[in-house]
């Protein structure tokens, strides 16, 4: 039997109500995004005190990197996609991403969506681009780049499966995909895509869609997906992906809720992978 996957936190926004330093060392890895903490566009010399204060937090390690563009007016597609800003952002980014040992850094669907009266298939070349500058320097540091594909039908790869289909299009060997629970469920798409070519997915994203894991009804969920994901013998990271919530009332206290989610997903993780011993 594969060995299980990996338990991920995703965290870095809202820093005075999710304190890192509250995540603790116990989950087996933690997902960070990389326009709030790695941050590109800031000198050397402000990267170096913001690499020693993430150090500072006693993580997990960091082995995935989340929301690859944000903010600043960066974009992949459209009529003012600029190419000099990319060609900077791009390979700092991964630049210091390698400094946190990140092995996967995921890119948000979203930032693939066509403008309205652009053309897709102009679109669809700057996105082939901009993947191949993101692999040229992801390659560069062994990191593999996951395309999250995004629910809103205008962009270029609203599906799971159209997401492989991208990437196989790209035809780079460190472009690969990711699955986010609730961007298949919006689309009503079957878990069991994930499994068609498991070898394109390199990351997994979950929430409840209002809060952490364990905090609504979507055990059952969870349950398939993880047997999906035991059977295709994934390897990789299940992230969570949430809109944190207190679930004892009041105000969210962040380390007691992510140790009980993390608690809720071993036991449920035992639990799947018990099944088939």
């Amino acid at each position: 039997m594969a060995e299980p996957f990996k338990l991920c936190i995703l965290f870095g926004d809202k820093p005075d109500i999710r304190p890192p330093e509250q995540i603790g060392s116990a989950w087996d890895m933690c997902e960070i995004p990389v326009a709030l903490q790695v941050q590109p566009f800031e000198s050397e010399a402000n990267w170096a005190v913001k690499k020693a204060e993430i150090e500072s937090w006693g993580l997990p390690p960091i082995r995935v990197a989340s929301h690859f563009l944000q903010f600043w007016g960066l974009k992949a597609v459209g009529p003012d996609v600029d190419w000099d800003q990319l060609a900077f952002w791009t390979p700092r980014a991964f630049s210091r991403l390698a400094e946190l040992d990140v092995e996967v850094a995921g890119i948000y669907g979203g930032f693939f969506a066509v403008p309205e009266g652009f053309s897709k298939d102009e679109a669809t070349e700057q996105a082939v681009r901009f993947c191949h500058l993101m692999a040229d320097h992801a390659e560069e540091h062994g990191i593999s780049v996951a395309l999250e594909a995004f629910s809103d039908l205008t962009t270029l790869f609203p599906r799971y499966l159209d997401s492989i289909e991208f990437a196989k299009r790209v035809n780079r060997p460190s472009i690969k995909v990711m699955a986010d629970l609730n961007y298949f469920l919006k689309l009503d798409q079957p878990l069991e895509h994930i499994a068609l070519e498991p070898e394109w997915c390199m990351h997994v994203h979950i929430a409840e869609g209002g809060g952490q894991p364990g905090s609504g009804d979507r055990e059952s969920l969870y349950e398939r997906l993880f047997r999906i994901l035991r059977d295709m013998g994934y390897e990789g990271a299940v992230s969570c992906a949430c809109a944190w919530i207190s679930t004892e009332g009041g105000q969210l206290d962040f380390g007691k809720e992510t140790a009980k989610t993390l608690a809720y997903l071993e036991a449920l993780r035992a639990r799947v992978y018990a099944e088939s011993q």
